[in-house]
């Protein structure tokens, strides 16, 4: 009997528990069980609610590249016979920065000067013997076209059987000439001017590659990179120098497509040497890679506002960071992150109300700088307990 009695009293009060379990936004009371894993414990961090700035900001890094720059590359492959610079030097544009060794392209130009001179002598000469077969045959004309003549002239009307037969046969005589002088007119053999032409195009082919074996400078600047020295291989368009402008700089790096989904061309960013203080600098995101932006290539590009000067603080090379405002909201409702809780995808915070303690879900805005625009659910001047 016992037993059951002590039975009945401990059914009641686990009841009594249940009934008296507060829901989702009623006042927390002590020893009250809660579903949420966020236990209200003394002296946790108090917040107000007020208005302010939120500010979403991201920082990238890149590097100090000059904006004008040159790869230069002979086009040919061959061997350097002569160097006339080192990195470092000041440049200017028609410089010439290297020679390639042409000795056997010389040869081989002395040889095909030869074939294009026999050929074009070949050429010449059937030209002149042409020329001279063209006036004989037109005096051959000239002549049976005065016979034909006379004897148009002197025969009877109507002629004799005798004087016809003289016409007749002036008439093919001169029909026979005009015919060997339309062949004559037809020039010399093709073949003989498409070997000139052959020979030419072969000189002129030689002369290019010995023009394109020296490295010529194609703009002002410094030689900032210079792999060459005497007797050096070369490969055909592989950049062997590079000269760079140093009047104006930039900073550019080839960011993810994540990245630049949340940037746009004309953002203006601040800019500092990575990892080290000195002087910070403002500027702009100028170009960014297709589809992002109207970039040629595949590098975003940010220029300065106004460009500094290289010094010890800033060099070509060094890394530095740029920060980029994304987005920003005015005089809105904020709270610090860590007032924020969140259990099974809802987002709360707990208000202090006097002595009473109450869950109220938010809904959150944007968030920076450890700041979160709230959009719903709390009211300016509240204050929230923190975690």
């Amino acid at each position: 009997m016992r037993n059951i009695i002590i039975l009945l009293i401990i059914t009641a009060v686990v009841m009594t528990g249940c009934a008296e379990q507060a829901t989702f936004g009623s006042a927390i009371t002590d020893g009250e069980p809660t579903p949420l894993p966020t236990a209200i414990v003394p002296n946790q961090p108090i917040y107000e609610v007020e208005r302010g700035n939120v500010i979403y900001e991201r920082r990238f890094f890149g590097r100090v590249t000059p904006v004008k720059s040159s790869d230069l590359a002979f086009t040919g492959n061959g061997r350097v016979a002569q160097t006339m610079a080192s990195a470092g030097d000041i440049i200017s544009i028609g410089d010439v920065l290297a020679r390639l060794d042409t000795s056997d392209l010389e040869a081989q130009l002395i040889d095909a000067e030869e074939e294009l001179a026999i050929a074009q002598s070949i050429l010449n000469s059937a030209t002149s013997q042409l020329d001279f077969a063209k006036q004989q045959k037109q005096l051959t004309l000239n002549r049976v076209q005065v016979q034909l003549n006379h004897a148009i002239e002197t025969a009877d009307n109507p002629p004799t059987a005798d004087q016809q037969l003289m016409i007749d046969l002036h008439t093919i005589d001169r029909d026979l000439a005009l015919i060997e002088l339309n062949v004559l007119d037809n020039g010399v053999d093709p073949q003989l001017r498409f070997d000139v032409t052959r020979a030419e195009n072969k000189v002129d082919d030689i002369q290019a590659m010995i023009a394109q074996a020296v490295l010529i400078a194609d703009m002002d600047g410094t030689l900032t990179s210079f792999a060459l020295t005497d007797g050096s291989p070369i490969v055909a368009f592989e950049t062997v120098a590079v000269i760079s402008d140093f009047s104006e700089i930039e900073i550019t790096n080839e960011l993810d497509n994540d990245d630049m989904s949340e940037l746009s061309e004309g953002m203006s960013v601040t800019i500092q040497r990575a990892g080290l203080p000195g002087d910070i600098y403002t500027g702009k995101i100028i170009a960014l890679p297709d589809p992002h932006g109207t970039g040629v290539d595949e590098l975003t590009h940010v220029a300065f506002d106004t460009q500094p000067s290289l010094d010890d603080d800033l060099s070509l090379g060094d890394r530095v960071s740029f920060d980029v405002v994304i987005n920003q909201r005015n005089d809105v409702l904020v709270l610090p992150t860590s007032a924020i809780r969140q259990f099974s995808g809802r987002n709360f915070v707990v208000i202090q109300n006097d002595s009473i303690q109450q869950r109220v879900d938010v809904k959150l805005g944007l968030e920076g700088d450890g700041q979160v625009e709230i959009l719903e659910g709390v009211e300016e001047n509240q204050t929230v307990v923190g975690q």
